[in-house]
């Protein structure tokens, strides 16, 4: 990486699904994958949902800086 550039970061992506019974999210597979998602929920709306990926997102950022910053 130049000196001075801003690391850019990939982050995963997320399913969600509105069921009869309430909102669910996963982390897709590829079809190349054996383990099929494992649903989290049922949430409440898609507020709720959006608010769980993000919380999720932020913990991966902060890993994801902290292993830099050791690197």
């Amino acid at each position: 990486m130049k000196s001075g550039t801003a690391p850019t970061l990939m982050l995963q992506n997320w399913s969600v699904q509105r069921r009869a019974s309430g909102w669910y999210v996963a982390r897709p597979t590829t079809r190349f994958d054996k383990v099929r998602p494992k649903w989290r929920g049922p949430y409440s709306s898609a507020a709720s949902v959006s608010l769980m990926i993000a919380r999720e997102l932020k913990k991966e950022i902060l890993r994801r800086d902290r292993s830099a910053a050791h690197a």
